[in-house]
């Protein structure tokens, strides 16, 4: 594709697969400027009017600050010889001189004082902010739906948006919470990803079934036991199941809690349905109890999974959490993902077990989700930030062909 350029402006490209930009001249050949080797964002600067991606989904957007004098960029970022960059998200460099991030690819509301193109960056910011916005719906809590076994009680705080739930000393409880909102759409999705206000006070675990095909709920069953599972007899279905789940237990000795992900997914038909297994470990003081000071619960990819034939993780699930932490973004597992190809919402219910407490009340409380849909070129940027953000608390994964557990409490 033909992308409108301003001779000797600085531009990042954000492309979904390994491609080249070119410029294009008057009567001449094609001069190559760019060259990335796989998907991720890298830097140009434009020496003509007008470049030609070889990636049709590609973003090419125009930075507010000009390279650095004599920048050239092949597969990344080349400056001279004594410099790196291949990829914005990836590759680290080795510099001779000071790095200035202004000097280069312009980071917007810089610290420091203000610059010539000061209030042009902070429009771009919080123009920024505002698509972001823009391409997010809100699933609203439908609080007069919501489901809950053996004697819970369930109140809405906010009707439509924010409940909660009391399950009585003693007992146990399984907890369906419904989401609705508008949904553009007509056999396609546009599901990215999804954020929802989510808290328990002591044991328990959230299953989540995301993506295309029906999914099978059970209730009361132990927390080992699987409370969703593909539906219609375990078909194949390109949709998949997160099971999240935590024992409240913090070891006091590494200072932290365990949280482990399982997700149910499947390749092909022939393949069937399989489980990852994704362990990860939560630093925690005694006065940060996990899963009491999670906030959200966080799912985003960064593009639509496309069928492979092999594993590839398009997404990530990750904890918001608050307390006293000083990292607050945590992820947990990266995951396959699904694809937009459904007549579903990408996210419509979750479901929730909570085994109870002998010793007392047991509470929880959920609130509206937001789903977040794909801007042009199919991508989620949010994904990106969110990478860059979180602190990686995985420490295993494992894989396995699926085994249904089915064991009631």
């Amino acid at each position: 594709m033909i992308v409108d350029t301003v001779k000797g402006c600085a531009y990042v490209l954000t492309c979904t697969t390994a491609c080249t930009v070119h410029a294009v001249f008057d009567g001449a050949s094609p001069l190559l400027v760019l060259e990335a080797g796989e998907e991720g964002q890298y830097g140009f600067v434009a020496p003509t009017d007008a470049v030609e991606v070889s990636d049709e989904h590609a973003l090419v957007t125009q930075t507010f600050k000009g390279a650095v004098p004599g920048l050239s960029a092949r597969d990344g970022i080349q400056p001279g010889d004594d410099a790196t960059l291949k990829s914005l998200l990836a590759e680290s460099g080795t510099f001779t001189g000071t790095v200035n991030a202004n000097g280069g690819v312009n980071i917007p509301l810089a610290v420091g004082a203000p610059t010539d193109t000061g209030a042009v960056n902070r429009l771009h910011a919080a123009g920024l902010a505002g698509v972001t916005d823009i391409f997010s719906q809100h699933a609203y809590l439908n609080t007069g739906s919501i489901t809950a076994t053996g004697t819970a009680a369930t109140t809405a705080l906010i009707p439509g948006q924010y409940a909660q739930v009391r399950v009585p000393a003693g007992t146990h409880s399984t907890i369906v919470f419904p989401f609705t909102g508008p949904n553009g759409q007509h056999n396609y999705s546009n599901f990215a990803g999804f954020s929802i206000p989510w808290r328990i006070l002591g044991a328990g675990k959230i299953t989540i079934g995301i993506g295309r095909g029906s999914k099978t709920t059970r209730s009361d069953l132990t927390q080992g036991s699987y409370s969703i599972i593909p539906g219609n007899n375990l078909a194949h279905n390109s949709g998949e199941i997160l099971d999240i789940t935590f024992d409240n237990v913090r070891d006091a000795t590494r200072g932290g809690y365990v949280v482990k992900v399982r997700e149910i997914y499947a390749l092909s038909e022939a393949a069937g349905w399989r489980v990852k297994t994704t362990t990860s470990f939560v630093p925690a003081t005694h006065n940060e109890p996990i899963p009491s000071i999670v906030n959200k619960i966080i799912y985003h990819q960064r593009t639509q999974y496309k069928f492979e034939s092999e594993y590839i993780s398009y997404g990530s699930l990750y904890l918001l959490t608050g307390g006293g932490q000083t990292v607050q973004l945590h992820k947990i597992a990266a995951v396959r993902g699904v694809n937009a190809f459904e007549t579903g919402l990408g996210i419509s219910s979750i479901v929730t077990d909570l085994p109870g407490n002998a010793s007392g009340d047991v509470y929880m409380h959920v609130g509206s989700a937001v789903r977040t849909l794909y801007q042009p070129g199919n991508i989620n940027p949010v994904y990106y930030a969110l990478e860059a953000l979180a602190r990686n608390d995985i420490e295993a994964e494992e894989t396995a062909d699926f085994v249904d557990i089915n064991i009631p409490l």
